[in-house]
Order: C-alpha cells, then sequence, then structure tokens
C-alpha cells in the first residue's frame, strides 16, 4: 500500500484496524505519525463539538431582534458555517492546519475521570489476566502514538491492548506497582500540567508528554510521581 492511499483510508475511517494497515503502520513510522495526528485531530474536533446550550437559546436570540436584525443573523452564520466548513475541508486535504491552537484540549479533570471509569468498568475482566508481555509487545502497541521504548519495561505488565478512551484512543497497560496493580493509559490527547487525582478509593496523575499524555491509575499510596518518571525515561519519540 502506497503512502497516498494509506492517507486516504486513514482519513475516510481514522479508526479501522484491518491487517493492511497494521502491515503500513509498521513498515513506516511516518505513517504511523499520520494516524496518530488523524486520530488525535478526530478526537480533538468530537470534544470541540460538544458544547452544551439551553433548548431555549435560539428562541430568546429570535425574540429579543429586530426582525431585520434576524434576517442578518441567520445570513450572516450560514455564511461563517460555509466558510468554516471549506477551510475545515481544505486544511485536512494539504495537511497543513495547525489545530492545536484552535481547538481546545479537554480538561485533565476529563482525563481523570475517563481513566478511572474505564479502570472500574474492565477491573472484573482483566484482574485474573497475566500475559507476561514482552518489550517487542509494547513498542507494537506504541506505533499508532509514535512512541517507542528504549528498554525493558521496568515493571512487570500483566495485560496490553489497544482501546477507546472518551472520543479518542489509548494504550491500555496493566503492570505491577509498588502497593499493587497500576493501570496505565497512554493517548494523543494533550494536557498542560502534571496532576493528581485521589477519589472514590483510586488515585493516580495525568502527565503530560509532548502532544499527548499517559494517565496512572491504582491505589491509594502508590508513588506515582516515582513510576511516572521511570517511564518517561524510557519513552522516546518514534
Amino acid at each position: 500500500m502506497d503512502e497516498l492511499e494509506f492517507r486516504r483510508r486513514i482519513m475516510s475511517d481514522p479508526k479501522a484496524k484491518d491487517a493492511e494497515l497494521l502491515e503500513a503502520i509498521q513498515q513506516s513510522e511516518s505513517n504511523a505519525k499520520y494516524m496518530d495526528d488523524i486520530l488525535s485531530l478526530d478526537a480533538r474536533i468530537e470534544q470541540a463539538m460538544k458544547v452544551d446550550v439551553p433548548d431555549d437559546l435560539a428562541d430568546r436570540i429570535l425574540f429579543s431582534q429586530p426582525e431585520s436584525n434576524v434576517v442578518k443573523v441567520k445570513f450572516g452564520k450560514r455564511a461563517l458555517s460555509l466558510a468554516a466548513s471549506i477551510a475545515f475541508a481544505f486544511g485536512l486535504l494539504v495537511g497543513q492546519v495547525n489545530w492545536g491552537n484552535v481547538v481546545v484540549s479537554p480538561a485533565q479533570a476529563s482525563l481523570s475521570d475517563t481513566a478511572m471509569k474505564h479502570v472500574h468498568e474492565e477491573m472484573g475482566f482483566i484482574e485474573p489476566l497475566d500475559e507476561n508481555v514482552s518489550k517487542a509487545q509494547i513498542n507494537a502497541k506504541l506505533l499508532p502514538f509514535a512512541y517507542q521504548i528504549g528498554q525493558s519495561f521496568p515493571y512487570h505488565v500483566y495485560y496490553l491492548n489497544h482501546c477507546g478512551f472518551g472520543e479518542s484512543n489509548a494504550m491500555h497497560m496493566v503492570f505491577q506497582g509498588e502497593k499493587g496493580k497500576v493501570t496505565l493509559f497512554l493517548t494523543g490527547i494533550a494536557s498542560q500540567q502534571t496532576k493528581s487525582f485521589d477519589k472514590d478509593g483510586m488515585a493516580g496523575m495525568v502527565e503530560p508528554i509532548g502532544d499527548a499524555s499517559f494517565i496512572l491509575v491504582g491505589e491509594e499510596g502508590e508513588d506515582f510521581s516515582k513510576i511516572g518518571e521511570n517511564i518517561k525515561k524510557i519513552l522516546n519519540p518514534a
């Protein structure tokens, strides 16, 4: 599969995971980086579109404006929407739009809440598993996020997979910490700064890494700062 065909297929279906696409990702760093960018862009756009407004907002705007202004508002809104649609389509085609400055990243609180919910929902399924995951398997799962580990992972890994993470995707790993099992999510969603959290018997931290983030979730009392530093030392851009 050539690069043009790969990009066409990823753009039409960013979450496609067939064997041919996975092979193209493994064989090309640029393909892996492009897929990560598209997945991140797709998630940011969906987050940006989720704006809650009052049900009667349209009626209040209409009734508060003279009829002549209503016509102007409708025309201006349609023109603005059309212009935005054209700019968005053109930006996707040329691949030059810097969406990082246009779309606001989800709040770190949302990252921690999503992570804790995910851990709680899958705890019963993952708890008895021990896949004894290798370095090669970890690097294979890291490919879509354009990261690799340069040496053996410093903890015993019980479980490793890709998963849906809110409106985005993530690498999902469970490994042995000092107090108990720790869950790691690496996602293409950006965060602004390191933040710890403690809620409903679970604790953890959100750690920015480049344009991505990793989230650690585990038992209260676990030294997440130490674990985070150990992981950052071996996690390198691909």
